[in-house]
C-alpha cells in the first residue's frame, strides 16, 4: 500500500510528487495509471474492514482538501464528502479505479480541466465529472488492448507442435494409449 501510505502521511509535497509521475506535461497519462498493480487497487486494498476503513479516510480527506480549494456557493457537508467517498470505494470495482485514477481525478477537477463547475457541487455533479475522467480512461485502455492483440496477430502462428512428423507422431500414439487405457478400448 505504497500511495495509501503517502496519502495517510498527509504531505501534499509528497502526495503531488508522487502524481507527477502519472502525467506528461501537465496531461494525465492513464497508460501509467493503468499499470498500477490490481493488488494496490480500490478493489483489493477495501477486501478487508480494515482496508475499507483506512481507504474511506484517505478518500474523504483528499475529496475535502480539494472542495476547499475550489470556490463554491454550495459546498459538500461532511456527510456528503463521506457518501461519496463510499460511493466511489463501491464503485471501484466496475472498472477496477486506482487510488491514482481519483486523486489525479481531484487534481484536474481543482484546475478548471474536469468540465464546468458553477457555484454548487453535489455527488450527481461530481460523478457525472468523475464519470468523464473514467470514460477518457477506458479509452485508453482499450486503445492499449486494441495494439496488444494487433501486435499478437502480427507474430503470426505459433505452433504448438514442432514439424518433425516422429514427434507428431509420438503424440498422436501417447495419447491413443492414454485413450485406450481410460475407456478401456481394444487397440
Amino acid at each position: 500500500m505504497p500511495f495509501l501510505n503517502v496519502l495517510e502521511g498527509n504531505s501534499k509535497l509528497e502526495i503531488t510528487a508522487y502524481l507527477s509521475d502519472f502525467k506528461e506535461r501537465g496531461v494525465v497519462n492513464f497508460t501509467r495509471s493503468l499499470a498500477v498493480p490490481v493488488t494496490e487497487r480500490i478493489p483489493m486494498l477495501s477486501a478487508t474492514k480494515e482496508g475499507y476503513n483506512r481507504i474511506l479516510i484517505a478518500l474523504s480527506a483528499s475529496i475535502k482538501s480539494a472542495m476547499s480549494n475550489i470556490n463554491l456557493r454550495v459546498g459538500l457537508s461532511e456527510d456528503q464528502i463521506v457518501e461519496l467517498a463510499d460511493q466511489i470505494i463501491s464503485e471501484s470495482h466496475e472498472d477496477n479505479l486506482a487510488l491514482e485514477d481519483v486523486l489525479l481525478f481531484l487534481q484536474q477537477l481543482i484546475a478548471g480541466k474536469a468540465g464546468k463547475i458553477y457555484d454548487r457541487m453535489d455527488i450527481p455533479t461530481f460523478f457525472e465529472l468523475f464519470d468523464n475522467y473514467r470514460e477518457d480512461r477506458h479509452k485508453t485502455l482499450k486503445n492499449i488492448r486494441y495494439e496488444q492483440e494487433i501486435n499478437h496477430k502480427s507474430e503470426g502462428p505459433t505452433e504448438k507442435f514442432s514439424n518433425d512428423r516422429s514427434e507428431r507422431e509420438a503424440h498422436k500414439n501417447a495419447l491413443k494409449e492414454h485413450l485406450q487405457r481410460i475407456y478401456k478400448l481394444n487397440p
